[in-house]
């Protein structure tokens, strides 16, 4: 989910948390937890730091460990153990418990989106997805402003234990909407090797990734019918190049943050781009998620981006920057597998 609603969840589990008598009953302690339930709900993301070290870092990091099981607990020791010394004589069980709920929050609501996080690092480096809600979830953040709208009104335990019965009933229908919806699509497409919900606003409607060992299918999924609105080849032009490719830091980036990452080669005048693009993220038939490495004809540059295309006037001055700009080879290598 985005920093918005991660933030009003935090201040929902606030809320939420004045259920608890230790923390109703002492002013003090209840303004410690609210502070640690909306730095914790936060606190996964605090990933971002890795974009110090470049987009393609954050593409590699972002959801990574810092979303894992083995986290959870440290970043609630953490936040916890950064609030208690400006309140002091609290109780720093209560206080780490409700923050240790609020990080758990935030991974647990992580897992339902396309996204996903990788928990189960370092055990496993596989991307966890249910495919259920919207990144921006409006049902979610409804829900709690009309908490938060009844609070004059009713206590804020009571207030958001029934929001949060309501958000948990929602959720199960959507995930078994999903599954209902890919045991569907799987009975019909027996070949496929993959199939991926991307989940739209509405409750019943999908946007539809369908792999096969030729091609891949994208399309709409509304009321039990699927309308196919584009394919795509798994044929791939100059393989030598994407084989190399993976070996580029910005591809190797790229890759490591999805499982849906696909080559494309395409030649121009000054060289060939290899794109790779996430196919889980489509705009009618573009893919403005990716990565991109240019190697020019002389095999004396080779350069890389990474991230969002949000124009085609971005797409050409990003392939424009890529031709321009100096960069290096290991030119024997290429060359050599060049068909």
């Amino acid at each position: 989910m985005d920093t918005f609603s991660h933030i009003i969840i935090g201040l929902g589990l606030g809320a939420l948390s004045q259920i608890d008598p230790a923390v109703s009953e002492n002013i003090t302690l209840s303004q410690a937890v609210i502070l640690g339930t909306v730095i914790g709900s936060n606190a996964p993301d605090f990933d971002i730091i890795y974009r110090l070290k470049g987009k393609g870092s954050y593409f590699r990091n972002h959801r990574a460990i810092s979303h894992s099981l083995p986290a959870l607990p440290l970043w609630g020791i953490i936040v916890s153990g950064l609030i208690y010394p400006f309140f002091p004589d609290l109780s720093f069980l209560h206080l780490f418990l409700w923050t240790l709920l609020a990080v758990m929050v935030h991974v647990f609501f992580d897992l339902f989106n396309v996204h996903g996080t990788q928990i189960l690092l370092p055990f496993s480096r596989k991307w966890v997805s249910f495919d259920s809600i919207t990144l921006i979830d409006p049902y979610i953040l409804f829900l709690h402003s009309l908490g938060f709208s009844l609070l004059p009104f009713f206590t804020a335990g009571k207030t958001f234990l029934f929001i949060y019965l309501f958000i948990f009933l929602y959720l199960s229908i959507r995930i078994l909407s999903a599954l209902l919806t890919k045991k569907h699509l799987q009975n019909h497409f027996l070949n496929a090797v993959r199939i991926k919900l991307i989940p739209r606003t509405a409750m019943f409607k999908w946007d539809i990734l369908i792999e096969t060992n030729e091609d891949f299918l994208f399309g709409i999924y509304l009321n039990d019918n699927l309308y196919i609105e584009h394919t795509l080849s798994k044929k791939i032009d100059f393989p030598a190049f994407v084989s190399d490719s993976r070996n580029d830091p910005t591809i190797s980036d790229f890759i490591a943050s999805t499982n849906y990452a696909y080559p494309f080669v395409r030649a121009s005048k000054s060289g060939y781009f290899v794109f790779w693009k996430d196919l889980r993220f489509r705009t009618n038939k573009s893919f403005p998620t990716l990565a991109i490495l240019f190697i020019s004809f002389d095999f004396k540059n080779k350069n890389g981006y990474i991230g969002t295309i949000t124009s085609l006037r971005h797409y050409k001055k990003v392939l424009r920057n890529l031709k321009n700009t100096p960069g290096s080879i290991n030119e024997k290598r290429i060359k050599a597998r060049v068909p």
